[in-house]
This record gives structure tokens, sequence and C-alpha cells, in this order.
């Protein structure tokens, strides 16, 4: 009864102390406002901020608490013009909270980071030497610090700020994940093409878990690369996991001349090939033709499930009937006709949910 009775207590203090949080962040929002919409006004006029109003703005935003509020004001103003001219001319505090925040500790940092993201400053300041001191925080031990960093340079859309930035992530603090890393530069607001060039160029400056990533990136993004990336798939020096990410650029944008490495791969009887058998197989989906359709199926036999599995959807995605599915699979193999019979199975279902899905 006592665990219970503090526990109680406990919860009652804690939502009660929420609410006075919530009290004293709508108070500093107040402050700020007021301090605001008059050099609102003067900046939707097209008049100067005063000097004094600046240098307040360089003190108070100084205070991870009043940036906080300061944010959410600027949530409550929307996009404006009268906003936009007035981020354009405190720009000389950003870059110096810029240097303030990067010496304080790592949350504070990363909030600072986040805020530069939500704001999309690159639609009202040059960003560039920003840019600099922002590729600095990537330098930092914080795994939160270093992904808020790497979306604020997204945001300001600046091909070099990013991929300086992804070369600072060696040796410091947990290494980001290459989902990570390809879910944050699809955020990218700059110019894709030039950012994508770039990487071709300076391609081996990075570690490989970078190199894949920043390959991932280029097959979500862009399919005018057919010929760079088959020449890391044909490039037995590479990393085998790059060679993977070229196999699955290939799935996603058919290029006749992969053709045959492809059919190579996925009849390749090495059982320590298996993964590019298994990629391959997944990739052929998009590639019509006897030849496909023969290899595939003799994928059907590998020893290994996840080839099996993969062929089996290929060769469902290929459009045969069911009657043709059931042939390419006759014979002995148990494993084939099960894997094949799943996947018809999964595909029967699929369109069962479809048709009621479109009768609904």
């Amino acid at each position: 009864g006592m665990v219970c009775l503090s526990m109680l207590v406990f919860n009652l203090i804690y939502s009660l102390h929420l609410r006075a949080g919530d009290r004293r962040m709508r108070r500093r929002v107040e402050k700020i406002a007021g301090k605001v919409r008059p050099q609102l006004q003067r900046a939707e006029a097209g008049a100067a901020l005063e000097e004094r109003h600046i240098a307040a703005m360089r003190r108070c935003l100084s205070r991870v608490n009043n940036l906080l509020a300061f944010d959410r004001f600027l949530d409550e103003q929307g996009e404006t013009q009268a906003s936009g001219a007035y981020l354009r001319q405190l720009q000389p505090i950003f870059l110096e909270l810029a240097l303030v925040y990067q010496r304080r500790e790592e949350t504070q940092a990363a909030y600072f980071c986040y805020f530069l993201t939500r704001h999309q400053l690159q639609r009202y300041l040059d960003t560039e030497q920003l840019e600099s001191v922002v590729g600095g925080y990537m330098k930092k031990d914080s795994l939160y610090c270093r992904v808020n960093a790497l979306k604020a340079l997204c945001s300001f859309g600046s091909a070099e700020g990013v991929l300086e930035a992804l070369r600072n992530l060696r040796g410091h603090g947990v290494p980001l994940h290459e989902k990570i890393i390809v879910e944050t530069l699809l955020t990218f607001t700059g110019d894709a093409n030039r950012l994508i060039g770039q990487v071709w160029q300076d391609l081996e400056q990075f570690t490989v878990p970078i190199q894949r990533a920043l390959l991932d990136f280029i097959r979500f993004k862009s399919g005018d690369y057919c010929e760079n990336m088959l020449g890391i798939l044909l490039d037995d020096s590479k990393d085998r996991e790059l060679r993977f990410s070229a196999i699955r650029y290939f799935g996603r944008y058919p290029y006749p001349p992969v053709r045959q490495p492809l059919l190579a791969a996925v009849t390749d009887l090495n059982p320590l090939n298996w993964e590019f058998a298994a990629i391959s197989a997944a990739s052929l989906a998009r590639y019509s033709g006897d030849d496909v359709v023969e290899a595939l199926s003799q994928a059907m036999h590998s020893g290994n499930w996840y080839v099996r599995y993969n062929a089996a959807a290929s060769l469902a995605a290929h459009g045969l009937s069911y009657e043709k599915l059931v042939d390419v699979v006759a014979g002995d193999d148990r494993y084939a006709r099960e894997m094949m019979v799943y996947r018809l199975e999964s595909r029967r279902l699929a369109e069962e949910n479809e048709g009621m899905t479109a009768g609904v």
C-alpha cells in the first residue's frame, strides 16, 4: 500500500510540475512575442531592426529555454513575408549562437541544430559561414547531435557542406547507421544532381559504410548513373557491400548491359556467393525474357532459402500464369515447390484483399 501511495504522490507532483512548466513556457513565449512583434512590423515595412533589439535577442537566445520559446513563437507566427524579413536581418546572431551552442552540452547543441532544421533558414540567410560551424558539430560524440547537425546541413542545401560533414564522422562517437544517413540525405533541399556528381568525385574518400549509404541515396534519387554502377559491380576489388548496392540499383533501373552479369550471378552454384545470387534474383524481377525465367527456375533449387525466396518472388512478378509457374518448379525438389506455392498463395491473398478494398 505504501508503494502504491508513493507512486500516486509522485505522479501527482510530476503532473503539477509539467503544468507549471507549460505555464512558464507560455510566459516566455509571450515575453518574446512582446519583443519581436514591433520589429516584425518594422521588417515588413522595409525598415531595419533596432540595434538594441538585435543585441537583446543575441543574449536572450543564448539560453536554451528562450530558444525553445522563440521556436514556438515562430510556429505560431507561421511562414510570412514579415517573419522572413525579420530572420534575414537577424542573420548575424545565428552564426554567433552556433558558436555558443557548440560549446554547450550535447543536448543543447543537438536542439540548436534541430531549430535550424525546422525553420529552413536557407530561405532567408546566407548560410555559408553557418555551415562550417554546424559541420563542427559532427565531431561531437552524441548520436543525436550528429544526426541533427547532418539534418541541418541538408536543410541548408549545400552539397559541399554535407559531404564535409560525412567526412567528419570518421572516429567520432557511435557510427551513424547507413539507413539514418540515407534517410537524412533524402531530405536534402539543394540540387541533388550536384550532390550526386560530387559524391562520384569523392567516393573513395569515405569509409565503406558511408560509401554504401551514398550509393543507396543515389539509387533512390536518380537512374542516370547506370554506367557508374556497372563499373562498381564488375570491379572485383570493390567491397562486396558496394557491389550489392550496385545490384540493387539495377533492380530499380533496368539496364540491358547488366543482364548477363545478373544471370551469371543468380545461377552461380558456389555457396560462398549466395548473397550475390539472392540480390540478383530479386533484381531480375524487372527483366523479361525466357532466359531470365530459366535462370530464376534454376535458382529455385538453390540450397539457400534467401535465394529460393527471391527467385520465387521474381518469377511471380513476371506475371506468369498459375499453370506456368507450377510447371517451372515441377520435379522432385520439395523445397522449390513449397516456396513457389507459398508465393502463389501470397499473391492470391493480396489480389483478394485488393478486390475487397476496391469493393468497399
